[in-house]
Order: C-alpha cells, then structure tokens, then sequence
C-alpha cells in the first residue's frame, strides 16, 4: 500500500483541509469515503506491514450513527502498524469506543477559539461541536492512547495555532 496517511472522510467538507495541512509533510495522503474505507480498504490496510496513519475525519450526527465501524476501528487501534487519529465526530467515535460518554457539550460553539493545554502549553484552537466526549464527568478536548490520540477540536483550522504540532506523533510515527 502505498498511501501513508488515510483520512476517512464523514461527508465533511473540513476533511480536505487536514490533508492540505499534511501534504507538505507527506504527499501519499488519500482521501477516502467512510464506507468504501470500512468496506473495501480496511483489511488491506490491516494486512500491511508499512506504517499507516489513518484519521477518523469530521461529520455530521453522532458517533452511534457509525457504530457499524466500531469493530473496525478496534481492530486499527490494536494493529502495532497503524495510527490512529480522531478529529471532532472521530474524537467522539474513539471517545465512545473507550468506554466514555458522548453528550450534548456544556459550551456548544461553531467556529470559536479556546485554549487548550497540548503537551504542558496553553495552544489556541478552533472549536467546532455541539456534542462532548465526557470523562470522569469533564469534557476532554484531547485522549491521548497507545499509537494515536484524537481531539474534540480542528488541529487544521486557520483558527488554531501551530497546528503542525498535533500532526506531529502521526508524522513521527510513520517516518519511523
């Protein structure tokens, strides 16, 4: 296989943006539909022995609306070649797959910035959600795990800062 970076694509137009933020990074970045990666891509990509990143994109609805691709998700999360990455709706399928809940945010907002702490400092970033990943009964913009990390936020927007910095375990992963 020779795409390094997947970003499944939810039918959200800010997909396209990831990948323009990766291409100066990494030119082998594909695109692709939610349902033709599930159905036609996912065990080509488990069967690799290359290192993949794959990024669970943006969309509409609720991460139970893909519950059909939880399985799935699963199984990338537990290949030692694979890396896996959430942004906003992919957050949330990764935050309901750990065993948290998924609820309506306390600050729903669409396009407005808000500090986080990323890697012990305070970034700006672009926030675009109605719905939270909640743990410990707090909402978690950031889930850091074995082989990947995911955010409630859009790392690719022009309204985040330094954004390069959150591609950069991806990066560094499939380089190694």
């Amino acid at each position: 296989m020779s795409d390094k970076i997947i970003i499944v694509d939810f039918e959200d137009s800010f997909t396209f943006n990831i990948a323009n933020v990766l291409y100066p990074y990494e030119k082998n970045v594909r695109v692709v539909e939610h349902e033709l990666f599930f159905q036609s891509m996912l065990s080509e990509v488990l069967q690799s022995k290359e290192k993949i990143a794959v990024i669970l994109g943006p969309g509409p609805g609720h991460p139970d609306d893909y519950h059909r691709y939880y399985k799935g998700i699963e199984s990338l999360r537990e290949n030692t070649n694979c890396f896996v990455m959430g942004i906003c709706l992919g957050h949330q399928i990764l935050g309901k797959i750990s065993g948290h809940q998924v609820l309506r945010s306390k600050t729903p907002m669409h396009g407005q910035a808000v500090d986080v702490v990323f890697k012990g400092s305070i970034v700006q970033v672009q926030r675009y959600n109605s719905l939270a990943v909640f743990i410990d009964g707090r909402e978690s913009d950031i889930i850091e795990f074995k082989r990947g990390v995911s955010y409630q936020f859009h790392p690719e927007s022009i309204g985040t800062h330094y954004n390069d910095i959150f591609f950069a375990d991806l990066l560094a992963f499939i380089r190694s």
